[in-house]
This record gives C-alpha cells, structure tokens and sequence, in this order.
C-alpha cells in the first residue's frame, strides 16, 4: 500500500511539481518553495525581487439583425440604436447572475455586462471537454488570451490584449509602448440594449456558434477544414462571481477530396473512424484576472521552472532587455508575523472523477505528501487534495479556476502538467496534472528496474 501511493506521488512529482525541485537539494528545495509561491502583490513593474432569436420566439423580427449586428466583426458605419430593455430581455429569458449576467430566449445567448466589469482583464481558455476517438482527450487546451470589453458609443468592442511588451504608466516610454501595442479588435457588437442600471446588453452568440479564429479549438481537430454551423449549438452556459463557461457542441468538417476519412494505405489522416464530419464539446471559459497582479519573481536557471518572457521598456538598463519570470502560485500567509500559518488560498487539486476508483485514496495521499515541503516554506496545509464534488452540477474540470488530477484514456506511457497562468505576473491559475492511463506501466518500470 505505502508503495502504490509512492508510485502515485513520484508520478505527479513528474509530471508537473518537479519543477519545483529540479536540481536543488534539501536545502534548496525549501528556498525554491519559498520563492516559487510566496510574495505581496505588487505592479508588474516593481523591482526585480531577490534573485533566485426573435425576442419572443413567436416570429420574424425585424430587429433581429439589430440585436446580432457586429457579431461577424462588426459592418462599419453607425451602430443601430438600441431597443428598451424588456424587448429584448423578454419574459422568456432564462437568465443565470455572475460576474455578467447571461440570458438565454430560444437559441439566442446574451451577455449583460455591468459597466464596472468594462475594460477589466478577463483570461479566455479554450479547451474540449469531449473529442473524437484520434484527436486528443478530454481537458485538452486548445488556446487562451487576454481580453476585455469596452463600451464605444453603442458598440461592445471584444478586444485582446499583449503583455509581451509593458512600461510603468507613470514613465513617458509608456505612451510609446502603448502606440506600439495597440489591442485588436476580435469582435464588435452593437449593444441590443441598456439595463435599467445603464449595463450594455448584446447578443454573442454568434461569438460561440461561427469558427472565431481567435477563439477556435479546431487546432486540436487533425484534419478539419472548416464549422459547420448547422450542426453546432450552445450547450451549458453558467456565470459564477469570477468567470463564465460556456460549452459548445461544434462540428467540424473536412472535404471529402482532402483525406478527412483516412489516408494512403488505409492510413488515418484525422481522427479514426470519423469519416469527413468530427463534432467535438468545446468548453470556453472566461475569468477575471486579479486586480493587482502579483508580483513576478525572476527565473533563475539554475531551479527548473515554467517560465514567461516580456521586455519592459520602463526599466533603468541602457537597452531593451527580456526578462524571464517563473510560474508560481499565489501563497499568502493568513497571519504574516507566524512562522507557519494557514495561506489565505491554498494551492487545491482536484481529483478527475474518471480516476479509477482504487487509485484515488493514493492520488490524494501523493498530492499531499508535499504539505511538509511546504510547511518549511512556512504554510501549513499549503497543498490540499479533494475529490470533485458529486453533487454540483456546475463543477467542470475545464473550469478555468481548477486545478484538476485528470486521467486520460491513453496508452502512452507518460504524464504531463501543463499551466495557465496570469500573462502579467506568471501566478499559476490553473495547473492540470495529466495523467495517461499506461503511466502505471511506467511506474512499474521505474520502480522495478
């Protein structure tokens, strides 16, 4: 038994926390924990840290195209006038509160976003929750970016951000950086109405049920040419306090000329047995980026670290430097003067609920195992292991704000730990752990020979 769970904590050790401890003795280990998860929040640009439908539904209306303007990236010229309120949020709206409110009436989904919501940083991920037998798992990433929503007269502009260039507002470069660095226009949309609280309302469906290049998961489909819209519609939509999914059932095509159903020699060119039609569940979610990024530590290549790059024109050095920050967790002490404290978040993974239920007890007890690295580092239950709740109809693996064990129909033998993490600063805001099913093969191996 106290093998197993071994076997189990030297494979998550592999295939994600190891970065944590690559090269770095005993001693190192708790100075790299201590720099790999704990620091104030502090600008971007501080100092280097220390080193190391129809509204009815009832007939045509000739506002339709009002409501759907701007959703294929906008027709130029000035937007429509908006509607009153209760024309286009009817009596038919199932209507969920978050972060935005979402309304759904018949096929249509709409977005309301209160006013102090625009302009915010939001992180979009892309992932499918369900593939096609030869095009990759469940969970599997396919893109994410920064993007906020800005109010233009009676437009809604969907707008993505760069951070791989940055300069301190406060310093004149800034005002170059920024003409250099101009965020793009991913969509626009005319505002189909205002609340009575003055919040934009506007109609995005079109946003998940047309391939926006920007947004696609198509990518993860080998051998699809193109979205076939008649067979894609909304699934699930859920708005939380922090972030919105959505999920998607997207079918994609190949043409028949293009090998779509399978290669020379009988050879698959995309995912086997699917003829030229692969329909995929895409999970799109979106959540809100901290208000003040945490501060970035620096990457030191000495300790194995993820890492990101940006060039900050604001610094003091006679030229234009890249520098390197690691990906981190956010760990802050509940009581800062305790030697070892409680973190007022701490570092949660959940185990996948397709987990073979005899190897989730040692899942857990290997995700654990790394408390008393974290107590030196001076949290107390820093890492904490639970089973995704059964009765939540709501919980999602692909939710944005989860860190998930996932466990995947495959035959490699292998593991691996993927991040998402904050652009600004490099916090870790959600870290897979995958698990291929054959990884216990390897871990017979490894443990035998």
């Amino acid at each position: 038994m106290i093998q197993k769970r071994k076997l189990v904590m030297w494979a998550f050790a592999a295939a994600g926390l190891a970065a944590f401890v690559l090269g770095a003795s005993a001693q190192g280990l708790v100075k790299s924990l201590s720099q790999a998860v704990v620091t104030p929040a502090d600008p971007i640009w501080a100092q280097d840290p220390p080193a190391p439908a129809p509204p009815d539904g009832d007939g045509p209306d000739e506002n339709a195209d009002q409501a759907r303007g701007g959703n294929r990236g906008g027709r130029g010229g000035a937007a429509a006038q908006p509607r009153p309120y209760n024309q286009v949020i009817t009596a038919n709206a199932k209507t969920d509160e978050g972060i935005f409110k979402v309304h759904r009436i018949n096929d249509q989904l709409f977005y309301e976003i209160p006013k102090s919501e625009l302009g915010k940083d939001f992180l979009w991920v892309n992932r499918l929750k369900r593939t096609v037998n030869g095009a990759g798992y469940g969970g599997v990433e396919a893109g994410n970016r920064v993007v906020r929503w800005e109010l233009f007269n009676n437009r809604v502009l969907l707008k993505v951000v760069n951070y791989s260039v940055v300069a301190d507002p406060s310093t004149p470069i800034a005002k170059a950086v920024e003409a250099a660095n101009n965020p793009s226009i991913m969509r626009s949309y005319n505002v189909a109405a205002f609340s009575p609280a003055g919040d934009p309302v506007i109609d995005v469906t079109q946003l998940f049920t047309t391939e926006v290049p920007e947004l696609s998961v198509r990518s993860q489909v080998t051998g699809s040419r193109g979205l076939d819209a008649a067979r894609t519609f909304i699934e699930k939509v859920v708005s939380f306090p922090e972030n919105i999914n959505v999920e998607v059932t997207q079918t994609f095509t190949a043409p028949v000329d293009g090998g779509g159903a399978g290669g020379g020699d009988g050879a698959p060119a995309g995912p086997r047995g699917r003829g030229n039609s692969f329909t995929v569940v895409a999970s799109y979610s979106m959540v809100k980026l901290p208000e003040k990024p945490m501060m970035p530590r620096m990457f030191d290549e000495r300790v194995g670290y993820f890492t990101r790059s940006q060039v900050d024109y604001s610094r003091e050095e006679h030229r234009a430097e890249q520098r390197t920050f690691i990906a981190r967790y956010r760990l802050e002490k509940k009581d800062p003067a305790a030697a070892i404290s409680e973190p007022v978040k701490p570092i949660v993974y959940y185990v996948d609920p397709a987990t073979p239920t005899k190897w989730v007890s040692y899942v857990k007890k290997g995700i654990e195992d790394w408390q008393p690295a974290f107590e030196a580092a001076g949290f107390r239950n820093g890492i904490v292991a639970r089973e995704a709740p059964k009765d939540d109809p709501d919980w999602s693996p692909e939710d944005a704000r989860y860190s998930v064990v996932r466990w995947l129909p495959s035959t490699t033998e292998n593991a691996s730990g993927p991040n998402i993490h904050d652009p600004r600063s490099g916090e870790i805001l959600d870290a897979d752990i995958q698990f291929y099913h054959n990884v216990q093969n390897l871990q017979k191996n490894w443990y035998f020979v």
